[in-house]
């Protein structure tokens, strides 16, 4: 009993000795302020807000969520999650006993001494024994324990990235199908225009009353208008195959229900300070978890210098039969000992390790930097995309008043039919550039929430991000 209490005190005592080797895990600072002054604008939880639905389309806000539950990549990750884990829960079986079970029977002119039996066997019997043996190194198994824990919070952060890239993906791939589907029409009216005005050019050519460089002219025209048509044709099939494979359907036909016109870009970029941007990116998340999985790698590899507690126990029940007398035996042994091995490739091991471990500190500090750059580009695409937008609309709107006016002069007899359609064909090559500038303004807008890891925990159950940390919703950390 003396024995038993003093082994369970040492138990406890060294049970929490996880720690990690090198001590604080660093954390990167980020520069004062993005290129792009964003200061003044409303700050946001980034990581829970669901951003897409600023963009006003009923029918993206479903897509969204249906590629957040059904996309397989993102079914893919959430598996890597179980692996993480079920190496985790491998790890804490190793404080469970090892327990062997031996049953069997002799028959012997002389004693038989069986392997981890107490007793020996005689003559002829049967005999059965319980055989538990707890060998564990208590120092080390904390620190496995604690690098298991911080590979699952890693792998966990690596799927919320994911959601982020899965989100902006499907924006983008949506308002492309909303696009073409629009530019389809435009084009359309565009060569209907481009026809009427070579048949034109062509009879007065072959009159004389125009030359064939003119001719030759819109013939060029029609000859690029036809790539463009293919090449919308194309980005349509593409952006509907992309989307339907976002949202984990089949390929197949897909109808929008709503326009493009629908889709508002009136946004401004959120105000959250690099630092703030920091603390929740998902992939800055899982490279720090990283680290700390490095860190107490080192140390549960510096734990095999510390001895292994051994703790044995054997009982066990023989029934002979002895010169035709039936008899039964039951024998107990416990026993405990200390294994200290000193094995100089420990030192190897560790080097290793610690070189793993300095590995993970550039991967992080190389992570955070590209973290800010791809914000800073972001937030200075999108600025760009939302300035050249409002020139567009405003061209736009100039060409609107100029068709106005033309459509009345050549009702009036003041303008041809040529004038009249030159004038209409300005109109649509109007359209299509402020149709082309918004669907880059709203992919640059989903870059932008992509790159500050918007909407990743959106909808998330299990997971929460802060301080550069995964935590879980319902408790301080990912510790089970």
């Amino acid at each position: 009993m003396f024995f038993r209490k003093r082994f369970s005190y040492l138990l406890i005592v060294l049970a929490g000795t996880g720690c990690m080797f090198h001590g604080n895990t660093p954390v990167a600072e980020a520069p004062e302020a993005f290129s792009v002054g964003n200061a003044d604008n409303p700050v946001k939880n980034l990581a829970e807000y669901p951003w897409w639905e600023d963009v006003g389309s009923a029918e993206l806000n479903e897509l969204v969520v249906e590629a957040l539950a059904n996309n397989k990549k993102a079914a893919m990750a959430i598996k890597n999650i179980d692996t993480a884990q079920s190496a985790l829960d491998t790890v804490r079986l190793g404080w469970l006993p090892i327990v062997s079970l031996m049953a069997g029977r002799v028959k012997t002119d002389g004693a038989v001494q069986m392997p981890n039996l107490p007793v020996s066997l005689s003559s002829t019997g049967g005999f059965a024994a319980f055989l538990p043996m707890w060998v564990a190194n208590i120092v080390q198994l904390p620190n496995q324990t604690k690098e298991a824990q911080k590979k699952v919070e890693a792998t966990a952060s690596e799927y919320l990235a994911l959601r982020t890239s899965i989100a902006a993906q499907v924006v983008s791939a949506y308002a492309v199908l909303l696009a073409s589907i629009e530019e389809e029409g435009v084009l359309g009216a565009l060569k209907d225009n481009l026809t009427v005005r070579l048949a034109t050019a062509r009879a007065m050519t072959d009159r004389g009353l125009d030359t064939e460089v003119s001719f030759n002219n819109l013939d060029s025209d029609m000859q690029k208008l036809d790539g463009q048509i293919a090449t919308n044709k194309s980005n349509k099939i593409a952006a509907k195959n992309a989307l339907l494979v976002l949202v984990g359907r089949q390929i197949s036909t897909f109808t929008p229900r709503e326009k493009f016109s629908t889709l508002n870009l009136d946004h401004i970029a959120p105000g959250n300070t690099p630092t703030s941007v920091l603390a929740t990116r998902p992939d800055v998340v899982a490279a720090r978890a990283k680290i700390e999985a490095a860190d107490y790698g080192v140390s549960a590899t510096a734990s095999l210098f510390a001895p292994m507690p051994t703790f044995m126990s054997a009982n066990a029940r023989v029934a002979a039969n002895n010169n035709g007398v039936d008899g039964t035996a039951n024998a107990n042994m416990q026993a405990g000992l200390a294994l200290w091995v000193l094995d100089p490739k420990f030192l190897g091991k560790i080097s290793t390790q610690n070189k793993q471990y300095d590995a993970s500190i550039i991967n992080y500090l190389d992570v955070v930097d590209n973290a800010m750059k791809e914000v800073d580009d972001a937030l200075a695409g999108f600025e760009a995309n939302q300035t050249k937008l409002i020139k567009e609309e405003r061209s736009l709107a100039n060409a609107s008043r100029n068709l106005g006016t033309a459509k009345a002069m050549f009702k009036n007899g003041l303008l041809s039919n040529t004038q009249y359609l030159e004038g209409s064909a300005r109109f649509d090559s109007a359209r299509m550039s402020m149709l082309q500038t918004k669907v880059q303004t709203i992919i640059a807008l989903s870059k932008l929430y992509q790159s500050m890891g918007g909407g990743a925990t959106y909808g998330e159950k299990n997971y929460s991000l802060k301080d550069q940390t995964i935590v879980g919703k319902d408790r301080e950390t990912t510790e089970n």
